[in-house]
């Protein structure tokens, strides 16, 4: 199989399960947003903001450093493993140790302490995980098929057990239960494949992988700072409820996010091998990429902010139209995150830690100092605002950084989607106010209208085609 079938495969693979493991969590998130309502909805998604960080504890960069340095040298995947594992686990239990103190220190309720501690629980599962490795050996299958069956397992236990506000305590355990479920099934597959992990105590080597991944897992800790920040301030300056609202729009998003998330997870460590081998075909790969992330972005962006009312509607009824405007504001941020990515997981694939770790730490503090501002005067709305203002100021450093190995303009394809999404605007409003057409047929209609006309104004050309076939489809490489 050469290099243009394994992207294809593995795009293909982490897609088409993922979005399956999404949509069945999905289905979780909007069951129980109807039944815990707005506040408890809220704490929830305050006591999963918290853990995150302690999760990243665990992390620490190790993942992806391990899934980086297993697409290189792959004969050497039994030694990262026996040690990032033992490594991680050390790390996991240090996370949870501080957890606890956190929790005994909180000014929260006790059920929100409960919640906390809980869902902390999930640090010992997170950290077995070999999602990293399959990624690294790009099978990605596995991936996929882990995530389905713990989401399954997960969803339908909230779906059989949580019918009201006062189970909110059981919803932790049940995320728990599918996460270990997770990490063992990916456990089994690889040592079917692969042979049984074994763990391993190599100091001199445990040295070497902390020095390397120290800036990328103090990278993903701003990044997190700059996901989650908002959901954590929002719990202590403002309600529960007002928690709710905002992360009730922000799960929308996320599943956006998550799309392009998959393709780059997908292509990663064959970007991570082009930067060694081929920069040309680094080049000819991540610039198709821009080109199909822009006009892809641009459109979604545009029906979001039109559509806002009838979605959130739709998913969470009409309890939750004070978190329309900030779906409005947010959708805006994933323009930004889809020309983004290329970027910034360019760098890390061509060993630029330090420009990704800029990238990362300035949005992060743009994005706190920004929600001390807004979130006061302006509630969900200010912190959806910090969030775009700061997915700006990181999209800049990264662009600036990324042209230290390449150029790579993103500008030149902007023009025709957004000439494409105006008159798709036009449509959709058209039908949503004077037709009061439903959301499917807008939707619908609004996809065909941006697509004809993306294509009559060549948006996508002939040669177009034929370099993202040469790269993708029949690439030498």
């Amino acid at each position: 199989m050469n290099t243009a079938q394994r992207i294809i495969k593995n795009t293909a693979s982490l897609l088409f399960l993922g979005i399956i493991s999404q949509l069945i969590g999905f289905a979780a998130v909007i069951y129980l947003a109807r039944v815990l309502g707005p506040g408890g909805f809220g704490k929830i998604n305050f006591a999963i903001a918290i853990i995150t960080y302690f999760t990243l504890i665990a992390n620490m960069g190790l993942p992806l450093l391990g899934t980086r340095e297993i697409a290189r040298e792959k004969d050497k995947i039994k030694d990262y493993i026996g040690n990032i594992l033992i490594l991680r686990l050390c790390l996991a239990l240090l996370g949870f140790c501080l957890l606890l103190l956190l929790a005994f220190f909180l000014n929260k309720p006790l059920e929100i302490k409960y919640l906390i501690i809980f869902y902390g629980f999930g640090l010992i599962p997170s950290a077995l995980l070999l999602d990293w490795a399959f990624q690294g050996v790009e099978k990605m299958e596995y991936i996929g098929l882990g995530n389905i069956l713990a989401t399954a397992i997960y969803v339908v236990l909230v779906l059989s057990f949580v019918k009201s506000p006062e189970q909110i305590l059981l919803i932790p355990c049940f995320q728990v239960a599918g996460s270990l479920l997770a990490a063992a099934i990916l456990f089994s597959i690889f040592a079917k494949n692969f042979g049984k992990p074994v763990f391993k105590i190599d100091l001199v080597f445990w040295k070497s992988l902390i020095r390397q991944s120290l800036p990328i897992g103090f990278s993903l800790i701003m990044a997190q700072i700059f996901y989650n920040i908002d959901t954590v301030m929002l719990g202590f300056m403002r309600s529960d409820e007002e928690v709710g609202y905002y992360n009730a729009a922000y799960k929308i998003i996320m599943l956006f996010i998550f799309v392009i998330g998959v393709y780059h997870d997908a292509i990663f460590p064959v970007i991570s091998n082009y930067y060694k081998t081929s920069l040309d075909s680094l080049r000819k790969l991540l610039s198709v990429t821009q080109e199909l992330m822009v006009a892809v972005a641009v459109p979604l962006a545009v029906g979001g902010t039109i559509l806002a009312r009838p979605i959130i509607n739709l998913l969470y009824g009409t309890d939750y139209n004070n978190g329309i405007i900030a779906f409005q504001i947010l959708i805006w941020a994933v323009v930004i995150i889809y020309i983004n990515t290329a970027y910034s997981r360019g760098l890390l694939a061509c060993k630029k830690e330090n420009w990704f770790l800029a990238g990362t730490i300035i949005p992060a503090v743009v994005n706190v100092v920004a929600n001390f501002i807004l979130i006061p005067p302006l509630g969900l709305k200010g912190a959806a605002i910090s969030t775009v203002i700061a997915e700006a100021s990181g999209f800049l450093v990264m662009y600036i950084g990324f042209k230290k190995i390449f150029h790579m303009p993103f500008h030149n394809y902007i023009v025709r989607p957004l000439l494409a999404s105006s008159l798709m605007l036009i449509f959709l409003y058209w039908g949503l106010n004077s037709r009061n057409l439903n959301i499917v047929s807008l939707i619908i209609g609004g996809a065909l209208i941006y697509s004809g006309l993306f294509y009559l104004m060549r948006g996508v050309n002939r040669e177009e085609i034929a370099l993202i076939k040469s790269a993708l489809l029949g690439g030498k490489n």
